[in-house]
């Protein structure tokens, strides 16, 4: 589903040319779920920036369902349509409610009539379980309702691979539960997901593979039971040290 190779993103710090994306190759296979680690600033963001199209590559390629971002004739808009992300902050529209926030997208991308796009958007509130709240306004809800509304959102487009920006970094302890079930089911159906993360549990208990990212660079792309128990990289067992 998803094939990348040679990624390099570098950006100016203060007149230094620095890779926050350093060379980097994997691939995902339709249904799997990665879990992307690392400590701050080790290029887990922009990696999955690069993923979305948000952030233009370097050089390497991203293909995701035979699409090649790097393809000048691709299009951009078109091959966003395909892959839902969720970041960190919930980006909702403040003066529309739940329902409308959903149906927005639905009608100017998919181009769904009312009844139709009405239909989806309830049914995925009810399967975040938030469907009493389709038409409180965003400012009505909790933050862990917030980026359930923000995930159902983004799987009102039908999305190929849903990507994960850190969703719980910004929620009340008590409220990380709720959203990791949601992305818990979605794993469960055989949705294709990378997800950067800082729940140790949930990399444990729902990831595939764990890809650990430090200063750029992937040091470790393995399943979690090999990555937590036996990290080869001396960078990973150190942040395993201070994590776990």
């Amino acid at each position: 589903m998803i094939e990348v190779r040679d990624l390099i993103k570098t950006f100016d710090a203060r007149g230094q040319l620095v890779r926050a994306v350093d060379n980097v190759g994997t691939s995902v296979a339709k249904g799997e779920v990665l879990v992307v680690l690392g400590p701050s600033g080790s290029g887990k963001s922009t990696f999955l920036r690069c993923l979305n199209g948000l952030e233009e590559l370097d050089s390497g390629s991203i293909v995701i369902d035979g699409v090649d971002l790097a393809n000048p004739k691709t299009d951009i808009n078109a091959y966003r349509r395909e892959v839902g992300m969720v970041f960190q902050h919930f980006n909702l529209f403040p003066h529309m409610t739940v329902l409308e926030n959903l149906c927005l997208a639905q009608k100017v991308v998919r181009k769904r009539g009312k009844a139709e796009r009405e239909e989806k958007a309830k049914a995925l509130l009810a399967k975040v379980g938030i469907a009493q709240k389709a038409n409180e306004y965003p400012s009505r809800l909790s933050g862990g309702q917030q980026q359930r509304v923000a995930i159902a959102r983004a799987l009102c487009m039908e999305p190929k691979v849903m990507l994960f920006d850190e969703p719980t970094s910004a929620l009340d302890p008590e409220m990380v539960g709720e959203v990791l079930d949601v992305m818990k089911t979605l794993a469960q159906e055989g949705m294709t997901m990378v997800c950067v993360t800082h729940e140790m549990g949930f990399a444990r208990e729902v990831a595939d593979r764990v890809l650990f990212f430090d200063h750029g660079k992937l040091l470790e792309d393995a399943p979690p039971a090999q990555f937590f128990d036996r990290p080869r990289d001396p960078r990973a067992q150190a942040f395993l040290k201070q994590v776990l």
